[in-house]
């Protein structure tokens, strides 16, 4: 049985991962770092103060936008080396999982696309299983 669909929706997904990520890095990070930088009305405490919160809150923004990336790059991966004909459970439940982590960090795109995708290799391994029991002899 074909996987054809799972393989196109991870594949999307995962470039929505990789471009959201780099997004994230590059046009977020980056006026994160400007508005960091634009602070000149204040005393100099109060300026350290907000340079240091503006510096952690690019750290946090660039390390969020990495781990995106990662997850494209990890999920490109994976759906190369699904297989036709072959019940891959642990593939099915780790797109599951990060449709669900998706949601969670409101990234509805990735959510439905990792989601249909998982619940949709659950399904063909049922039927690729019982494919394989029925095409056994006894």
């Amino acid at each position: 049985m074909s996987r054809k669909l799972e393989r196109k929706l991870v594949v999307i997904g995962s470039s929505w991962q990789i471009l959201s990520g780099l997004l994230t890095i590059f046009a977020y990070g980056s006026y994160i770092k400007s508005k960091g930088s634009s602070i000149h009305d204040t005393s100099f405490a109060q300026m350290k103060a907000m340079q240091s919160l503006f510096g952690s809150l690019y750290s946090f923004t660039v390390t969020f936008g990495m781990l995106f990336v990662i997850l494209g790059i990890v999920n490109l991966y994976l759906v190369r080396s699904l297989k036709d004909d072959k019940v891959e459970v642990k593939r099915s439940i780790w797109f599951l999982v990060l449709g669900v982590a998706s949601y969670f960090l409101m990234d509805f795109i990735g959510a439905v696309l990792f989601l249909s995708a998982g619940i949709l290799a659950l399904a063909k391994n049922k039927t690729i299983s019982r494919l394989n029991l029925s095409s056994k002899p006894y």
